[in-house]
């Protein structure tokens, strides 16, 4: 059996802070990744279901490269700020919206 890779302790609450700062639920959220993963990667039938985006936010799955750069988009922040933990949470929402 594999082991579980290094995953990151503070995602799960910036990926919900996130959702918070766009004023989304979690269906309109998914519909949003969903548009944007399409959008940029040509994927024709792309989807992120609902009940992922509670799963990311526990912690239970990590999303994928596509839709974190999409989460990214959304928020219009760097990636480095989602994915690094180096960047604490309140570091990452006070840079939500700032970048393009």
């Amino acid at each position: 059996m594999r082991d579980r890779r290094n995953t990151s302790p503070l995602l799960p609450k910036k990926l919900r802070a996130l959702r918070k700062f766009l004023t989304v639920d979690q269906i309109e959220l998914a519909a949003l990744l969903s548009s944007d993963v399409v959008s940029q990667s040509g994927r024709p039938h792309y989807v992120v279901k609902p009940d992922r985006i509670e799963q990311y936010e526990q912690g239970i799955f990590e999303p994928s490269l596509l839709v974190l750069v999409a989460y990214a988009r959304l928020g219009k922040l760097y990636l480095e700020f989602l994915a690094d933990d180096r960047f604490t949470l309140q570091e990452f929402r006070n840079n939500l919206g700032k970048h393009t």
